[in-house]
């Protein structure tokens, strides 16, 4: 796995859930799986809110293990390699 493509960084820790929130920076989508700069598999996104033309994601981490450590690292999606359809 090599993250390609930067969603944000990791803004600070939410005390009520432990989620990592980000400002976004690239298309995601709920569900999708977030990556450190190493490859390691961090979370997955599970929320987005605030305004529509800047919003804020909420990722869900695999462990609630040390995550105000990644406060201030950067998060990643893997781009896909989409097969284009042949006409």
């Amino acid at each position: 796995m090599n993250p390609t493509k930067k969603i944000g960084t990791i803004l600070h820790v939410s005390k009520s859930t432990g989620n990592l929130i980000l400002k976004v920076e690239n298309d995601v989508q709920i569900g999708d799986d977030i990556f450190d700069k190493n490859g390691k598999r961090v979370g997955i996104v599970f929320d987005f809110f605030g305004p529509v033309n800047s919003p804020y994601i909420a990722v869900k981490p695999r462990s609630s293990e040390e995550v105000t450590k990644l406060v201030g690292e950067k998060l990643f999606l893997e781009e896909k390699n989409q097969k284009k359809r042949k006409r």
